[in-house]
């Protein structure tokens, strides 16, 4: 009996492997020609320039274009001028971060220079304000000028506005050396009487009494507090 070697004999694993080969070769033309010509008919249909223009017009950004809405919001746009007249650590910072709920740490680098005496700083962006305040710089220093002070602050209320403008008079607790504070604000209150003016006297913790752990419900009915209170307000 004759064998035959098992290299001539082809067994179904090769047989089978190979036919699959072919297959997915076919399968593979079919597919490349068929997305070449779907390429070549749009092509033909959207010329690439066509398209490339087509998405730069959607994307493109008209600077003249969101200059001028910025403009019409703007002048549309009900912001208020809030002028903070106090000392240093008089809680002006406090006021801020109470109307606007922002962190004390943004509020310190978002003042920016306005005038000599006079920091700004606009909520929530420079370019859409709903909140503009100006804070006094340096107010109590001996080194100040207050008529000078007094000058900025006139000939800055005296630009045009269209929004609405307060004064808010800041002073602790028990700080009675108001002397300086009071010239501007009798000045100011004499040039523009209908800007409405109001006294914010903070750092009320200062004065409570030794055995206060907490905050008490507002106003805290504290002689003491009620005392001084009243002496700022004659005052």
């Amino acid at each position: 009996m004759t064998e035959t070697p098992d290299s001539e004999i082809s067994s179904p694993a090769s047989e089978t492997s190979n036919q699959p080969t072919s297959v997915n070769s076919s399968w593979m033309d079919g597919i490349t020609a068929g997305w070449s010509w779907t390429t070549q008919k749009l092509k033909r249909l959207f010329p690439t320039d066509q398209i490339a223009k087509t998405f730069g017009q959607w994307f493109n950004v008209n600077e003249t274009q969101i200059a001028e809405i910025l403009e019409t919001v703007r002048a549309e746009l009900p912001t208020t001028e809030a002028l903070l007249i106090g000392k240093p650590q008089a809680g002006k910072s406090s006021i801020v971060r109470g109307l606007t709920g922002v962190s004390s740490e943004i509020i310190g680098q978002g003042f920016r220079p306005h005038t000599q005496h006079t920091e700004r700083y606009a909520y929530p962006s420079n370019d859409l304000p709903l909140l503009i305040f100006k804070d006094t710089v340096g107010l109590g220093d001996i080194n100040q000028n207050t008529a000078l002070i007094i000058e900025e602050l006139i000939g800055d209320l005296q630009k045009e506005s269209q929004g609405a403008r307060v004064l808010i008079l800041t002073v602790k607790i028990n700080d009675f050396a108001t002397d300086t504070l009071r010239t501007i604000a009798e000045s100011l209150r004499k040039t523009y009487p209908n800007i409405p003016c109001l006294l914010a006297v903070t750092c009320l913790h200062e004065i409570y009494p030794p055995e206060t752990e907490n905050h008490p419900i507002y106003p805290p009915d504290f002689e003491d507090i009620s005392r001084a209170f009243e002496a700022l307000k004659i005052a």
